[in-house]
């Protein structure tokens, strides 16, 4: 995004009345660009998933990447800059809410928010829960702290979209789901931003650093982590489970099942080929692990998770 300026957030007002009409997997090749377009009443969401673009929204230039999150606001005039140098690949849904009043069809579009007015929802109690009772805030750009969650929440959006014997309602929940997630994700970072560099808070966010560089490692724990950092087990241990509400065993299984669903999605290596590469020690211990989080085995999950509606120009 251009320097001079901030980047706007939006409050979308009601995520439990959102509909998308489409979705996709764009799979894009060098010398693409985005066309010129203007959509009254959808908003459209980017996850950047491979490469980098350059979209211009209102003037304003954004650059889409792996691990980020773009929103394009109804009523916007958005665009591409210049031709995509690479190929390129990300998730994009249309999406708007709505709800029935008086026999009519009342659309809610995203209303912007200044920063200082976004800090502001978040940090008076009073006025986030009013704000935020059936709605979420997020950033217009976002750096996903979670991006394979979130790839995960888009390939499961994807597959139900694409799946004729399911209902719409089902589809539209996907996106509820990860419209909500995006909304957790803006949240937990506005917190971290109001409580500061507290030393709790920095050595959490030094775990979770070096977490994402070691879940193929087996031997990852409390103790390595914290002979890593050169602090006390049991502290790192308080510390981590006060700022992230889970144990620190807990979170680095959770995003291990995270990694091997987007890898069981995206690859063809064998199911004990990607236990080894997300650190579980056996087939065993990676197939309970899962189906306890997923409530599927793993090759139930890849044989259901399939892409259908990949979009490839």
């Amino acid at each position: 995004m251009d320097e001079e300026h901030a980047i706007p957030y939006y409050h979308l007002r009601r995520v439990d009345a959102t509909r998308s009409p489409v979705c996709g997997l764009a799979m894009l090749n060098p010398g693409w660009c985005h066309m010129r377009r203007c959509l009254e009443t959808e908003t459209v969401l980017l996850i950047g998933k491979r490469g980098s673009a350059l979209i211009e929204d209102n003037g304003v230039s954004f650059e889409i990447v792996p691990g980020r999150s773009l929103l394009l606001p109804a009523g916007h005039v958005h665009r591409g800059v210049v031709p995509a140098e690479q190929p390129l690949s990300y998730w994009w849904f249309h999406f708007y809410q709505c709800v029935e009043l008086d026999d009519e069809l009342r659309i809610f579009l995203p209303h912007a928010l200044s920063c200082e007015e976004a800090q502001s929802a978040f940090s008076q109690k009073a006025a986030r829960a009013d704000v935020l009772k059936s709605g979420i805030i997020i950033p217009q750009v976002m750096e996903l702290s979670k991006p394979e969650l979130v790839g995960n929440l888009c390939g499961e959006a994807l597959q139900a979209f694409a799946s004729g014997g399911v209902s719409p309602m089902a589809y539209n929940n996907a996106v509820q789901r990860l419209l909500l997630e995006l909304g957790r994700e803006s949240e937990e970072a506005a917190s971290e931003q109001e409580q500061g560099n507290g030393a709790s808070h920095v050595l959490v966010k030094q775990v979770l650093e070096l977490l994402e560089s070691e879940l193929s490692n087996p031997n990852a724990s409390v103790k390595f982590f914290a002979d890593a950092l050169c602090v006390n087990a049991d502290y790192l241990g308080r510390c981590f489970k006060d700022v992230m509400k889970t144990p620190v065993g807990q979170y680095i299984n959770r995003r291990r099942v995270e990694l091997a669903c987007s890898r069981l999605r995206e690859s063809n290596r064998s199911v004990e080929e990607v236990a080894a590469e997300c650190g579980f020690g056996s087939r065993r211990q990676f197939f309970d692990e899962f189906k306890r989080r997923t409530g599927k085995t793993p090759a139930a999950y890849r044989g259901e998770s399939a892409y259908i509606g990949i979009n490839a120009l």
